[in-house]
């Protein structure tokens, strides 16, 4: 004999960021699924695009619609699915940047290995709590990687919980304060230049890019293939993939620059001449290491010293913050104005200052 189960308002929809889902009500609570693995099979439609995802997302209707005639009562199934396995499978939206994707299944399987090594492997979804995840970001050892570790996990854990109705605990936790820093700008960056140069040519190509180019060192120009120029050197085209305002750039190369690249095959890295770029933090090292024997760098002086003096030298020549926020990426002209902190350009004149009316 089949028992059917009471439930109402069965329907497929579609959340802001073009997820699918299906909900429906059982005793005036809200269910949502965005698959069927509750149900034993293996149907992600979200993980599929166009045609494809729109009859996967179908299926899924219909496979509800019957396991709910057929009497299946979704309480207190989705409290015991574990979080651990969750995570380790987690896959993120193919539509974000390669560079946060990365991102994204690095912390989930450092959060799944967490988990593990405090004992938590059998935590279920309906147990994670604020303070697990308080203790987990706890092992950050800066504000700044404290408040990224925490977005990035607060969309992890986002998408895992919430097709379940369940609160995502990330929410409740502030971002912590950070103190204004400055990567100070060279004052002679022609002659900084010319000593990495004798140091390290990858080194220095690296400098002369972040500076001519103000592209991001450690992702944008670490990971540049010849097939990011176009035929004569005198553009670089990123897609929105592979820069971190998830926009199309479209950046100049000047002679300056050009000059001492010279072409090769369009799928190998510019720096190590293969497929593979060299690691994350290949120019962080050789930055480090420079940094030791240089008495030109100071203290404050990183990599990113280079953009912001070339962010520096552009805004004095066009006095255009709209083309400073193009060259530099920024999505938010706010970001584009922190680079001129320390620009010593006189912002008052005489004529802008208070003046009384003489009777």
């Amino acid at each position: 004999m089949q028992w059917t189960t009471h439930y109402s308002n069965l329907k497929l929809n579609q959340n802001s960021k073009g997820r699918h889902f299906i909900s429906f009500y059982i005793n005036g609570k809200r269910y949502r699924f965005s698959n069927a693995k509750c149900l034993g099979c293996d149907i992600k439609p979200n993980s599929l695009y166009g045609e494809a995802k729109h009859q996967a997302s179908l299926e899924l209707l219909t496979r509800f619609k019957k396991a709910l005639d057929e009497g299946w009562i979704p309480d207190n199934q989705n409290s015991q699915l574990s979080l651990f396995e969750s995570l380790m499978v987690y896959a993120p939206s193919r539509t974000l940047s390669d560079i946060y994707q990365k991102e994204l299944r690095k912390t989930a399987k450092d959060f799944a290995w967490y988990l593990e090594g405090q004992g938590l492997k059998e935590l279920t979804m309906g147990k994670l709590n604020k303070k697990t995840i308080l203790d987990y970001l706890g092992r950050q050892t800066t504000p700044s990687n404290f408040n990224h570790e925490r977005a990035r996990l607060s969309s992890i854990v986002g998408s895992i919980l919430e097709p379940h109705e369940f609160s995502n605990p990330c929410r409740g936790i502030r971002p912590k304060k950070i103190k204004q820093s400055l990567h100070k700008p060279c004052e002679d960056v022609s002659e900084v230049l010319e000593d990495i140069r004798s140091f390290n040519e990858n080194l220095f190509l690296c400098c002369l890019l972040t500076y001519g180019c103000l592209l991001r060192p450690h992702q944008e120009i670490r990971q540049l293939k010849w097939g990011d120029f176009n035929e004569d050197l005198t553009l670089i085209s990123l897609p929105g993939k592979r820069n971190k305002s998830g926009r199309n750039r479209i950046v100049p190369v000047s002679p300056l620059i050009s000059q001492h690249l010279q072409a090769g095959e369009r799928e190998n890295n510019i720096f190590t001449g293969t497929r593979t770029p060299h690691n994350r933090y290949y120019f962080s090292t050789l930055w480090s290491r420079y940094k030791e024997q240089s008495s030109l760098i100071e203290d404050n002086q990183t990599l990113y010293s280079f953009r912001h003096t070339g962010a520096i030298d552009v805004f004095q020549r066009t006095g255009s913050l709209t083309k400073l926020q193009q060259v530099m990426g920024h999505s938010n002209m706010t970001v584009s104005l922190g680079y001129l902190r320390n620009l010593e350009l006189p912002t008052l004149t005489m004529e802008d200052m208070p003046v009384l009316n003489q009777g």
